[in-house]
């Protein structure tokens, strides 16, 4: 963030120029008027749209060499008041700002945590936030350096409010709801905890609860309870009042769960009345004993697809996928109905049925919306769309396949430009790290990830591809298919119905002068072949195998056909990766271990078998399931001159395992994972289902 600055010091001197990495603490300026360390006056600084922010100031630190015109010098702030520390704060955390965190006494910068990126936070929810936090510091007296860690916290990490409030120790979790009720003197409410009822979203407009942020909760004795982000919102109240006829009482709720709750009681409201509809629609009872073995009317069955009930249950149930972050969506045809079931954190949960005679008119919306032919049901089919929802763009990848009950059909969520993460925020314990990090800075060699499909593989090389990107070097990726976009990378689809496959691709991009490549997956030997070669040919080239282990990933390129000796040559790493589910944080307990999991702890942990470990008791947040979200296990085998010696020879997986056990103090998949579970983030149970 660059601001302008006007500087006047107590000894008459002026200075102006333009300053960066501004903070509370002060300011980078850069300005060809001469100021002295220890000067002191007074600043204005220039933020947001126009608004002038005066602070005391000293000069602390200079750089740049004697004689020079332009030097930059270190601004530090005096005492800041409320107002001045707001409109400062709001400049900082501007959305798409990367804000710094500079120590202005020495002249170095301050770094935040690493593996932390700034929270993508939509403009409204930012200003909402600087508001509230401000109101939170008038009556709850905070002092400021309380409110400027729950502000990094929320805006910058992502938090939640709540645990951003428990960390810097304001409150604990028992005072949370009272702590946030007397914010507005209204009762709170987590409408994560207590669901709104869709029986009573009449009472408040769709647009108004969107434009107002406004949810209808219940009825109670005579009166209307609603949830607002923001409780002084009178003209809002007074309209409610006016439309309804009776005395509405207000809760207050924050503004991302008032949003999320919206979209879940107008979707569960068009979903019933388009539930009650389909059996109202013409032509749905002819669809009654309809016959996957005969051909129906399509005509028929193509205005059914267009009718406002099948488009509101197609829409809802996508909506639905992307709020519980779902990356699969399965529709099951039954003897009597259709199952809809979401692949959530890796595991397919079953959400509702359909009736069997709604059905085909389901599947031919999607078809249609994904420009497949629906007049075809007895061959597979692919097809694809883009939808936008939640402020994100997301592709869909349809796929059918023909069963005895009717067309299976799954549906594959990708959002089109997902946020990156770092090495480090992927799981990487600083052992691994360690070994893996200086890998993808070496000029040239080949790196391998190695896992089963849907493993994060792609996911955690993009990771590595992102910390080298820093725009002066070439990068291509081939992949089958492209599923993320990734800015200033040359992405290459294979397509083998016209001949682009990997190794006709690569063979060309070895032609365009590339610094790195990612390979979406070795298949076969030409690959391989060329994806070595180019390894050793001056490229730092990035692939996956699907083997089980990373060591197993060098046989298997042996039994593919690749010299030994070139194998040897080029590879400098293989990772190895599982996913593990996280255990939910909203729900999480610890539990003194049973006997039949001592029994098994004592196999993985003979000599330090811990007496409780962490679980999830299940909650509405993750479903029931005790668990929220996936995290990546690993297991890097770094490629040393004994290790290439040994691939030299052909060595088999056993001998290759005994040396870098033995050498290199190898710690494995299950190591990996039984340190998550003692740090308390996953359990025994998905230890021993992802690890042998």
């Amino acid at each position: 963030m660059r601001v302008s600055v006007s500087i006047q010091t107590d000894d008459g001197k002026m200075a102006s120029g333009t300053a960066s990495d501004v903070s509370l603490g002060g300011l980078r300026l850069a300005t060809s008027d001469q100021l002295t360390v220890g000067d002191k006056g007074y600043a204005l600084v220039t933020v947001g749209q126009g608004e002038t922010v005066r602070a005391d100031i000293e000069i602390v630190w200079q750089h740049g060499p004697n004689g020079t015109a332009s030097k930059t010098y270190g601004i530090r702030f005096g005492a800041l008041n409320g107002s001045e520390r707001f409109a400062l704060l709001e400049a900082i955390y501007a959305p798409g700002g990367q804000p710094q965190f500079l120590g202005v006494v020495d002249g170095s910068g301050k770094a935040p945590a690493e593996g932390r990126a700034a929270a993508s936070l939509p403009a409204a929810h930012h200003l909402y936030y600087m508001r509230l936090l401000r109101r939170i510091e008038q009556v709850h007296k905070l002092s400021p350096s309380d409110t400027d860690r729950v502000l990094f916290s929320r805006l910058y990490e992502g938090k939640s409010l709540q645990d951003a409030l428990i960390e810097a120790k304001i409150i604990n979790d028992d005072l949370y709801d009272a702590f946030m009720g007397a914010v507005y003197d209204v009762p709170f409410i987590d409408l994560k905890r207590d669901r709104p009822s869709v029986g009573v979203s009449d009472a408040v407009t769709a647009s108004v609860a969107s434009t107002q942020n406004v949810i209808p909760i219940a009825r109670d004795e005579g009166k209307l309870v609603v949830a607002m982000a923001d409780p002084m919102d009178l003209p809002t109240l007074d309209l409610l009042q006016m439309r309804n006829h009776q005395q509405v009482e207000v809760r207050f709720a924050l503004i991302e769960d008032v949003e999320t709750a919206i979209r879940d009681v107008y979707q569960g409201a068009r979903l019933q009345s388009a539930d009650r509809l389909l059996d109202l629609l013409p032509g749905m009872a002819a669809l009654e004993s309809f016959n996957e073995n005969e051909v129906e009317d399509l005509e028929t069955l193509r205005k059914l697809s267009d009718a406002t009930p099948i488009v509101s249950i197609v829409d809802s149930m996508l909506r639905s996928a992307v709020d519980d972050g779902a990356s699969d969506i399965h529709l099951e045809p039954q003897t009597d109905k259709t199952l809809v079931r979401f692949r959530l954190d890796g595991v397919l949960h079953s959400i509702r049925t359909l009736p069997k005679a709604a059905y085909p008119a389901v599947v031919s919306r999607i078809k249609i919306m994904c420009r497949m032919d629906i007049t075809i049901r007895h061959v597979p089919q692919d097809g694809r769309a883009s939808m936008r929802y939640a402020r994100k763009d997301f592709d869909l990848r349809v796929a059918s396949i023909p069963t005895v009950d009717g067309e299976k059909i799954v549906i594959r969520l990708l959002e089109k430009n997902p946020s990156y993460k770092t090495l480090r925020a992927i799981g990487f314990s600083e052992r691994n790290f360690e070994l893996l990090e200086p890998m993808i800075h070496r000029p040239h060699g080949m790196i391998l990830c190695c896992g089963p499909t849907g493993s994060g593989k792609s996911t955690t090389l993009f990771a590595a591809i992102q910390e080298i990107n820093d725009g002066a070097t070439n990068i291509t990726t081939i992949e089958d298919p492209v599923e993320y976009r990734v800015q200033g990378v040359n992405q290459v689809e294979i397509a083998t119905k016209r001949g682009v496959t990997f190794s006709s691709i690569l063979r060309s991009v070895l032609r365009q002068d590339p610094d790195i490549i990612y390979v979406g997956e070795i298949r076969d030997r030409e690959t391989a072949d060329l994806a070595v070669r180019a390894a050793l040919t001056g490229h730092l080239l990035f692939s996956t195998l699907h083997t089980n282990t990373a060591v197993q990933a060098i046989a298997r390129l042996i039994d593919i056909g690749v010299d030994p000796a070139l194998i040897g040559s080029s590879l400098i790493a293989v990772v190895g990766q599982r996913l593990v589910r996280r255990i939910c944080e909203r729900c999480k307990e610890k539990y003194e271990i049973p006997a039949d999991e001592a029994v098994l702890l004592e196999e993985i942990l003979p000599l330090v078998a811990p007496k409780e470990l962490y679980r999830g008791k299940g909650c509405h947040q993750c479903h029931g399931t005790g668990f929220k979200g996936r995290m990546a296990v690993h297991e890097v085998v770094i490629i040393d001159e004994g290790l290439r010696r040994l691939i030299a020879k052909a060595a088999d997986s056993t001998q290759l395992l005994d040396y870098v056990v033995n050498v290199q103090q190898f710690a494995d998949l299950r190591d990996d994972a039984v340190q998550r579970m003692l740090d308390g983030a996953t359990t025994l149970q998905e230890v021993l289902r992802t690890t042998v």
